[in-house]
Parts: C-alpha cells; structure tokens; sequence
C-alpha cells in the first residue's frame, strides 16, 4: 500500500463518453449549465435575460429567422398561421407589418419550419415557399406593366424627378414593346431599310453565326433585338419568393418580388428558367448575384440585376448573363442549402457536399462549375453553419446526431475532410437537430434539437494551430420541463433565444462575453428569465409588492436585492417569505424599494468527475490494483458558492455545502446556503480539500450550484491509497 496523489490540471474539456481508461484526465462524466473556459476555468453558465413576450401562446409550428441588419436594426421574424409577424430583437416590441398584396404565397404552408425558408439581404428578406411551383404567366402579360413589386434597392433618396425611393418601394420592369411578327430573313443585312413601326422579323442565322436565329423590332428607324411574339415572356410573381421589406419609418412590407420579361430570343435559344414548373428550396446572395437552389441546381441572376433571370442577348454569351448551373454526380443530389466557403460556396445534398466556383477568371456562364468534394449524409434541415473557415453540419444516426467539421486539409489548398467534432460524444446530442447557431468570437457552436428541446447542447474549441486543438468541449444547458428553445442566434457577444413556455412564446438572451453583470448589481446575477423589478412598498402592511413580466415557476423563483441595498446588495430576499398574490404578484415582508431587485429562476451547474487511476509517466491508466480515494481538492476562483456531492460506493451521495469566503475567515467552518440571505455574497479565490473515502472504481464526485452567485474551477487533485496486486 502507497499514498499517492495526482492533479486534473484544468476542467475545460468538457463531457467525455469514451471509457474512463482513454479520457484525459481533465474530461468530464457530465456537464450541466456550465462554461468551460480556457481563460478562466469551469464556470456556472450565464444566466437568459428576459426580453419580452412576444405571442401570448406558444405556435405549435413557425419559422424563426433573424433579421440583421446592422447594429442599430436587427429583428426576428416568425412565420406561422398564414402570416409573417416581426419583433425588434433588443426590445421585443412588435413592427407593423403589411401585406399589401395578400398573403395568398403562403396559403399552403402546414409545416412552417421545414416547407419555409428566409434569406436576408440588407432591408429585403426573401421568404420562399417551398411547396410553391414557380410558373408563368399568360401571353401577353409581359406586354402590360406588372402589379406592384419590390426591387432591391439599399439606399433611400428622392430622384430627379422629386419622387421618393427607398427599399420596398413599387418597381415594375418596363413592359415588352408590342410588334408583329412580320417576317423571315436569313441575315441581319437582308432586312429591309425601313419598315413599320413595331414589325418584328425573324433573322435566321447562317453558317457563320451558326444558324443562330434570333428577333428584332423595328422602331423610329433602328432594328432592335427582341422577344418572338406569341410566347409565355413573364414569370408570375406570386409563385415566386416574396420579399420582406424593412421601410424608413420601421414598418415591414410583405410583397411580391419584381422579376424581369424575357427580352430576347424564344423558347429555344432563350429558354425559361430552369425553376419554372419547379420549387425553390433556397435563397442566396453570391458576387452581386441573387442566387436559387431547386433540384440539382443552382441559378444565379444577371449581375446587379437581381429579378433578371434571361440571357440578355443571343448574339453572344455575357459575363454578366443568368448562370444556371448542376451538380455533376452519378448519383441524385437535390441540393439543401449554401454557404459562402473558401472563396467560394459549399453546396449540400443529402449525402454528398460540392464546391461551386468560378476560378480566377471571374464569374460568367462558362467559368462557374459544381464539383462533388466529400461524400457525407447531412441533416439537411438543419443545414450548413459557417464559423470561421470552417463549415459545420450534423448527421443524424441510431437516435442521436453527430456533428461534423468541413474544413480544408492542413497544407493543401483543395483537399477537403469532415471531422466528426462528436466522436469522443456519440450517444450525447439526441436525433432531431433543427438549427446549428456559430458563435465565431466565443469560439462556439450551439446545436437545438427536436430530441432534447428544452436544451442547448454547446461545442467550445480553442485552435492552437491549423491542425491541432486545445479543447474540443460538448456540454450542454437545460431549462426545465416544458420549455421549448424554438430558435437562437449569436450577435455581438449575446445569444438571443425565442423560447415557449407555458405562459406564452418569449425573447430571453445569454449574454456571454466574461465577467458582465446587471449594471444594477454588485455580481452577476445567476437566475434564468432575470429581470429587474421595483418594488411598491405599503406601510399598512409593511410588506413590498413585486409584479413581474411573465408567470415564473413559483418554487425556483428567487429575488436578489440590488447594488442600491445599502447594507446586503447581491443578497437574497429569503424565498420563504415569498407570498403569492397571483401568476405574476408577489409580496415579501419589510421596505425593499430605493433600490432595483432582480428576480428570476434559480438553475443548477453540476459537473461530475470521471473516475480516476493511477497512471504511469507517459500519461496511460494503470488499470491493475486498488485505488482507494482519501479526499479531492477543487482549485476555484471567483467564487461564492458550491456544493460538493460524494457517493463514496455510488450510492447515498453526501453533499456538503461550502461558501468559500466563510471557510477563509472561519479557518473551515461550513456555512450553508443560508449565509446568502444573511449576508452580502463575497467571491473568492483558493482551494477547498473535501473526503471521499470510497474506491476510485465505484466512487463518484459532483460539484454544483443552485444558487443565484457565481462559482468558477481551474483545477483538482485527489489523494488516494494504492494497493499493486502481485
């Protein structure tokens, strides 16, 4: 028998699913509601912030998609029950929004989250319908002007003529110029010199032009190439995307899309676009070029001219002509979703990822291809996240989800791979993976899943270079039964949620960026839904009044008094005096105005330790003998509370609640909970020695914090007995 001892150096790693023998020592058996931190250590996560309430109810299906405009006009919108409603995402208040036009586009939506998608471009949001078969119109119908349309237009102004302009105002193409067809020449010279006015001739090409036919009119003395006459010319608007227009004054428009006439040429030499009589899965944006994925292409439109859709002449092939482009695969590969990669887009099929580029030649019809690059099976509706130069997507697999890194190939500029980020997790992320959220200055990625919908699951990493990384971290956060995380998204530092709860649908967000705090509190704040109140105290019956913005869980609900308390700021009003007046009323005993109080829903941080043995210089395990575990010593910083849990055989756990400060002042003393209610909070910073006295094989050891303060751990050791079996 030996005494021996062995450090866990830091507690970022995250959660480990491998066998205890092969993790490193610093993987953890589970991780809840934390933060691992390679600059501060393993911290209880931030608290969500309420925003608003959004829908007095939860929708039972929407789209959510966000709107981010600039720094100073960002908003979601939510699709669902035939209509498009936009919220302002820093403060929830609803925008008007009209529909001018109906909103007939979306008649036949049932499953708004996956028959729905959304691109935005600065004021223009693309709403597509993804059951929608684009079409024509009748002939003739581009020889008149076209209902109102909306046009991409960025900037706001008043034209020569004193008319107003601005993004989602009116737009129509010019209408074709009516003609006749007249007649047939061979050659553009064997027309003749003067003709009516609106005659159209058929020149039909010769063996140096190739027998390209084409059209022309005839008007004030000039022959002008045409459309042929007789002909469907104009796509019918209302089967094509519809655009979402932020207007100077805040309000939105929802309305259809201006989309140019066929100019030139016939069904033959200038054929509809590829998507007619076809749905349209996706919207894009690519060098100046509004782009569409359906089945396996992709079409861009002409460049600048974003509703233009036509070869714009057919004596020649422009660079900036329409591109319709497909993927070139032996298999089917109906293409799911795009995104800008290594200078180029990375396309997705089901099962097969392609490159689209153009080369340094430019963009142009005959410059752009798709190539097939890897081979993997995609959630396509979840689709592809850029984060950095890499491309994240999941894969759905015997009930759970893995989620893969496609980046280049360390050292070579084309070689592609797709690293599974999940192996070390494979039973973790439950199947059902709905939306991928980067987070590229926290170096994150949040993964919202149907499987597990009242959580975020969460990937941190830290790149030490191009190939190698010092933490690859899945954990994840829970909210409790009954919530649904609907849809997320990062912005400057803060993730914002759309969350359904049982009192309605509400806009909550998780400020990340380290040690931010209320500006009205001494420390952070740990409760989720936190909001700031103020009281109303009534002298008859020396009690204060609190009403509050949503119906929380009345057990876990807490409030916290402010930085303006004068003698206890950062303490909490003691939850047993809490007295319920309604859903949303409380009072509690005594004057707590003069100051904010912030109120919420506690939640738990809990991490429990892989089970530990003794190793040998090179790092592997010693799996033969006996280790028996004296006492753990957690290294912490930054902190006001925690509790230590021990089952020393794995079963009736021993918990023991430590307030760091108390323990410095009262040379070990253990104060519970209760000195937060008493006393003002105080972090500190060293190390608490706890006692397992349990085998390392059957022992388990969690640390958690319910309460409203902070905790942060940088390090463990443990003291153990070893017996070598000889």
């Amino acid at each position: 028998m030996g005494l021996m001892t062995d450090n866990l150096p830091a507690l970022y790693e995250g959660v480990s699913q491998q066998s205890a023998l092969v993790r490193s020592k610093g993987q953890l058996e589970e991780l809840v509601n934390g933060w691992p931190s390679i600059a501060d250590g393993l911290g209880k996560r931030a608290p969500t912030e309420h925003v608003a309430k959004l829908l007095p109810s939860a929708p039972a299906n929407a789209l959510v998609h966000e709107i981010n405009r600039d720094a100073s006009q960002r908003h979601i919108a939510i699709a669902t029950g035939g209509v498009i409603r936009v919220f302002d995402l820093n403060t929830g208040v609803e925008a008007p929004c009209y529909a001018p036009n109906g909103w007939g586009y979306l008649s036949d939506v049932t499953d708004w989250a996956n028959d729905v998608a959304m691109y935005t471009v600065a004021d223009y949001t693309f709403v597509v319908n993804r059951k929608r078969v684009c079409s024509m119109l009748a002939v003739g119908q581009d020889q008149v002007a076209s209902s109102a349309a909306a046009w991409l237009n960025r900037t706001h102004g008043v034209d020569d003529n004193g008319v107003s302009y601005g993004p989602g105002g009116d737009y129509q193409y010019d209408p074709n110029p009516t003609g006749t067809l007249t007649g047939t020449v061979q050659a553009f010279d064997k027309l003749p010199s003067t003709a009516a006015n609106g005659a159209i001739y058929k020149v039909a090409g010769t063996d140096e032009t190739n027998f390209i036919s084409y059209y022309v009119r005839y008007s004030s003395g000039v022959w002008d190439e045409c459309v042929a006459p007789g002909i469907q010319n104009a796509i019918d608007p209302g089967t094509m995307p519809h655009a979402l227009v932020r207007r100077a004054d805040g309000s939105f428009r929802f309305i259809p899309f201006a989309w140019a006439p066929r100019r030139v040429g016939d069904g033959d030499s200038n054929p509809n676009p590829g998507f007619i009589g076809r749905t349209i899965r996706k919207v894009f944006f690519y060098q100046n070029r509004l782009a569409f994925l359906y089945d396996e292409n992709a079409v861009l439109s002409c460049a600048g001219d974003f509703g233009n859709f036509w070869r714009m002449t057919i004596l020649d092939y422009l660079d900036s002509d329409v591109i319709d482009v497909s993927a070139t695969t032996t298999q089917v590969s109906i293409l799911y979703d795009a995104a800008p990669w290594n200078e180029g887009i990375i396309l997705t099929s089901d099962q097969t990822q392609f490159s689209m580029t153009n080369g340094e030649a430019g963009l142009s019809p005959t410059s752009i291809a798709i190539k097939p690059v890897t081979s993997y099976h995609v959630n396509t509706r979840a689709g592809l996240a850029t984060l950095g130069s890499e491309v994240y997507f999941s894969v759905e697999r015997s009930g759970y989800a893995a989620v893969r890194e496609y980046s280049l190939i360390s050292g070579n500029s084309e070689a592609t791979t797709a690293s599974d980020i999940t192996a070390h997790v494979p039973r973790f992320i439950p199947a059902g993976v709905s939306k991928l959220v980067p987070a590229e200055d926290m170096n994150a990625l949040f993964v919202l899943t149907d499987g597990a919908p009242s959580r975020i699951y969460a990937y941190q990493f830290y790149w030490l270079s191009s190939s190698e990384k010092a933490q690859s971290a899945w954990h994840y956060w829970e909210f409790g039964s009954g919530v649904k995380i609907l849809s997320a998204t990062y912005i400057a530092g803060q993730l914002v949620l759309v969350v359904s709860r049982a009192d309605g649908l509400f806009l909550e967000r998780v400020t990340l960026q380290s040690g931010s705090k209320p500006a009205n509190a001494p420390l952070q704040v740990h409760l989720d839904r936190r909001t700031e109140l103020t009281g109303a105290y009534v002298s008859g019956t020396q009690k204060t009044t609190f009403t509050l913005p949503y119906a929380p869980t009345q057990s876990t609900f807490r409030l916290v008094r402010g930085s303006g308390a004068a003698t206890r700021p950062g303490s909490l009003i003691d939850p047993a005096s809490y007295e319920w007046l309604s859903a949303t009323s409380l009072r509690v005993p005594g004057n707590e105005t003069g100051y904010s109080v912030f109120g919420g829903n506690k939640y738990e941080l809990r991490f429990k330790f892989s089970q530990q043995f003794p190793r040998r210089s090179d790092g592997t395990a010693i799996t033969s003998g006996r280790l028996q575990l004296r006492t753990m010593t957690v290294a912490y910083q930054g902190t006001g509370y925690f509790k230590t849990e021990v089952a020393p055989y794995g079963l009736d756990a021993v918990s023991e609640e430590v307030i760091p400060a108390k323990l410095a002042e009262f040379s070990g003393k253990i104060v519970g909970a209760a000195d937060l209610i008493l006393n003002r909070p105080v972090l500190h910073t060293g190390d608490y020695t706890f006692q397992v006295y349990g085998d390392a094989a059957q022992a388990t050891v969690s640390i958690s914090n319910d309460s409203h303060v902070a905790s942060t751990f940088v390090a463990a050791e443990w003291l153990a007995f070893y017996w070598n079996r000889a």
